[in-house]
């Protein structure tokens, strides 16, 4: 039976319109709070990958000098695609500002919801669904990412480029192959574990050939040549093993977070389960390891199901995104669990794997349970919009603790970098200043902007 024009229009408005509109307003928030909020102020790697790298391509005397600190490692990572950018809004602005730098990071995450809009704009119930990935991905639960630019980029864009890449394989046609690889590519110049993003590329293109029958065995022959090409590009005069940890002296002020090498094969396997569990389950949790390894254990569980039920599935996009969120976790436990407990994920920026995780498998489930093809759907909606609002209540407060300390450092004319000298990474910040690359804003910070009321 058709249904009355004002049921119609009640349909609409509630399955599109207001969500739509609500959406919209998810982000809005989101830059607001960002670009309200973010300092020209360097912080930690900030001023070694970004700052230092700008100071010397612009003293570089040599086209060839130039590149090489271009393409130099940083840390255990290549940080190529980021440096790109940097230094093209340098070229723009006439300066590196941060606070530009941080609001261009953030860019990355409506990207994102992009691509999930591509994998879901199919859906009666597509702006619902994406506003619940809107509220799962946007807040403050990674609040020590959210107004630090270097890491912004790092962890933002990794996401981004590799579910890019994931998303171009779909259906694969010879140009969207090389969009595929170039993606592929600046995931894997972003941040070192966007290098795994070549091996699910390469199981998308064996569904294609094995499950559906639809695409030749040429595709993912030709893709682990390019994948083999541009990995060893990647290791090209690169040093293993260089940690970007904080070292012992540094990390006093959380001495309960360092720990000894565990001794055994079978205690290291179970510190690195652990923490890939903890980082994968933190999104909700923040107090407790145990908590956060469940719900990670539940994610996965979770995930594999899915990944198993639907693998004959023709589109597959969603899951592959998991898929890699769970191997660049995995590739991190490996760098970290044998130094630091597992509490250190809790409160630092590795739980954005998790959030990221959260948003991309809730929105999977929706896509593939027919229940959330009903009204069952606000129900999923009212507790994203709960989660929301609790991420940006809790989080605010330890946020607003590291703004507040990165103001005092900034009046005290200190730039201070974990497993650095203070005289070295000083020295970085007062070259720029004195070229003109890199101009500070007022001491004291942020009250010399307040503008004062004239005395009558």
């Amino acid at each position: 039976m058709p249904l009355a024009p004002k049921s119609l229009f009640g349909s609409s408005l509630l399955v599109r319109w207001l969500p739509l509109l609500a959406f919209c307003a998810v982000i809005a928030h989101h830059f607001w709070f960002v670009s309200s909020h973010a300092i020209n102020i360097p912080y930690q790697d900030d001023i070694y990958d970004f700052l230092r790298f700008v100071n010397l391509v612009e003293t570089a005397e040599t086209t060839g000098g130039a590149f090489q600190q271009w393409f130099s490692q940083y840390n255990d990572h290549r940080t190529n695609a980021s440096r790109l950018q940097v230094y093209a809004a340098y070229l723009v602005a006439g300066e590196v500002n941060f606070r530009t730098l941080t609001v261009l990071a953030h860019l990355a995450l409506p990207l994102m919801l992009l691509l999930f809009y591509l994998s879901v704009r199919g859906e009666a119930y597509r702006w619902l669904y994406l506003l619940v990935a809107a509220l799962l991905l946007l807040n403050l639960r990674s609040h020590t990412v959210v107004l630090w630019s270097q890491a912004a980029f790092a962890y933002y864009y990794v996401f981004f480029y590799a579910f890019a890449c994931l998303f171009a394989l779909h259906k694969v046609t010879v140009p969207k192959f090389v969009l595929a690889a170039v993606w592929c590519s600046l995931a894997s110049f972003t941040y070192a574990s966007g290098q795994v993003v070549w091996l699910l590329g390469f199981a998308s293109l064996l569904h294609q050939c094995l499950v559906t029958g639809r695409k030749s065995f040429l595709y993912p022959l030709l893709w682990l040549m390019v994948a083999v090409a541009m990995l060893m590009v990647w290791r090209i005069g690169f040093i293993g093993h260089v940690q970007d940890i904080p070292s012992a002296q540094i990390l006093s002020a959380w001495p309960s977070q360092l720990i000894d090498p565990p001794p055994r094969l079978d205690q290291a396997l179970a510190r690195y389960a652990s923490w890939l569990l903890v980082i994968l389950g933190c999104a909700f949790i923040d107090s407790s390891t145990l908590g956060a390894g469940v719900f990670g254990f539940v994610m996965l569980a979770l995930l594999s199901f899915i990944t198993i039920r639907f693998y004959k599935h023709e589109d597959i996009r969603l899951a592959l995104c998991c898929w890699f969120v769970v191997a660049s976790a995995a590739a991190v436990s490996m760098g970290r669990a044998l130094m630091l407990s597992s509490d250190y994920v809790l409160q630092q920026r590795y739980n954005f794997f998790s959030v990221v995780l959260l948003c991309t498998l809730a929105l999977l489930v929706l896509v593939r349970f027919a229940v959330f093809r009903t009204s069952a759907v606000y129900l999923v909606v009212l507790l994203a919009g709960i989660y929301w609002a609790w991420a940006w209540r809790h989080f605010e407060a330890p946020l607003q603790e590291t703004m507040n300390y990165r103001y005092s450092e900034f009046n005290a004319g200190r730039y201070w970098v974990v497993s650095k000298t203070p005289s070295e990474s000083d020295a970085i910040v007062r070259e720029s200043i004195a070229a003109g690359i890199y101009n500070p804003p007022c001491r004291p910070f942020p009250m010399c902007e307040t503008p004062t009321m004239p005395k009558e």
